[in-house]
């Protein structure tokens, strides 16, 4: 059965490198119930669904929390993703959030159908279509407000339900706070380090700090240079010191762990490359969002094997960091 994504130039889940928002899960039964996380995106010139609202330094479920205020594009968007149900019994959405430039939907196909999941999605981008022609007066077509295709992530045993739940809700969240908050969120593609060129996000701040140590620990240590290490380290992130490290091992990990607790700057250096589209994990970008965190990248292919010699490499770089 052709299915409307078939004429769609697709990125497939195992290229790396840059985010897609049309991506798909490939030898995926797309007829059988499955929960799925559906990303449209808008099309390029497009209005926008929605504007950003709200403080971001107030946390997401309290009043003033930054949100989404809807366009009237945007509240045909939400009204039809409601009414799915009504117009295919086979799908139940759970969750949904019309962003800015995107839309997340969180969505079950609840029995085994007929019609593939394509045909679900297309419906709906139709009706969305449609009922904004009637509204403005003049014939729309879905392509000019959305982009071809769409990405799904299905939901698979390893994924966390609760999880989605609260990536979607908190999407206004994140945006708001890069929006106001951008020197914490910064993307810098060539960072000059000793002659050298990173790529490196967050808080550049943090690398203009004259106050900066690098955290390396070695097996050669007596436990009695470890502890005096360790409380070097964490009194200098106390009272300022920016800790520098890729934080490989152990005990180097609980060395960040314990200096962010005590409300601590730290340069993480990583050996993969940043995606163009890249956004840190759900702790890093806590971090960013207090301004306590950059991140510096080697610009390895990703998934290359971490190695000695790299490991050495990211070391040394920690060094020389520090020592600027």
């Amino acid at each position: 059965m052709e299915t409307f994504m078939d004429s769609v130039r697709i990125k497939p889940l195992t290229q790396t490198g840059e985010h897609s928002y049309h991506r798909r899960a490939f030898k995926h039964d797309y007829y059988a119930p499955f929960i799925y996380h559906i990303i449209l995106k808008k099309a390029k010139d497009c209005e926008s669904f929605g504007s950003v609202i709200g403080n971001a330094r107030i946390a997401p479920g309290f009043p003033g929390c930054a949100g989404i205020k809807e366009t009237e594009l945007g509240k045909t968007i939400a009204r039809s993703i409601l009414n799915l149900p009504h117009e295919h019994p086979a799908i139940k959405p759970y969750q949904f959030r019309v962003m800015p430039d995107h839309v997340h939907i969180l969505l079950q196909v609840l029995f085994r159908s007929d019609k593939h999941l394509d045909f679900y999605i297309a419906a709906l981008r139709k009706r969305i279509a449609t009922r904004y022609s009637k509204i403005k007066g003049e014939p729309i077509a879905d392509k000019e407000i959305f982009e071809p295709g769409y990405c799904d992530k299905p939901l698979l045993l390893k994924r966390s339900l609760d999880a989605l739940y609260r990536y979607i809700r908190e999407n206004p969240h994140r945006l708001a706070m890069r929006q106001q908050y951008p020197d914490f969120f910064r993307r810098i593609r060539a960072l000059p380090i000793a002659g050298e060129e990173y790529a490196a996000y967050g808080n550049l701040f943090l690398f203009r700090n004259p106050d900066k140590e690098a955290v390396k620990i070695s097996r050669s240590f007596s436990n009695e240079e470890l502890l005096d290490k360790r409380g070097a380290w964490l009194s200098g992130s106390s009272r300022g010191t920016v800790l520098v490290s890729p934080f490989i091992s152990p005990a180097e990990k609980e060395i960040r762990s314990e200096a962010e607790a005590l409300g601590g700057g730290i340069i993480l250096i990583v050996h993969e490359e940043l995606p163009a589209r890249f956004k840190p994990a759900a702790h890093d970008f806590a971090l960013c969002a207090e301004g306590r965190l950059l991140i510096i990248s080697l610009g390895l292919p990703a998934a290359a094997k971490l190695t000695r010699p790299i490991c050495e490499r990211m070391n040394a770089l920690a060094q020389t960091i520090a020592q600027l």
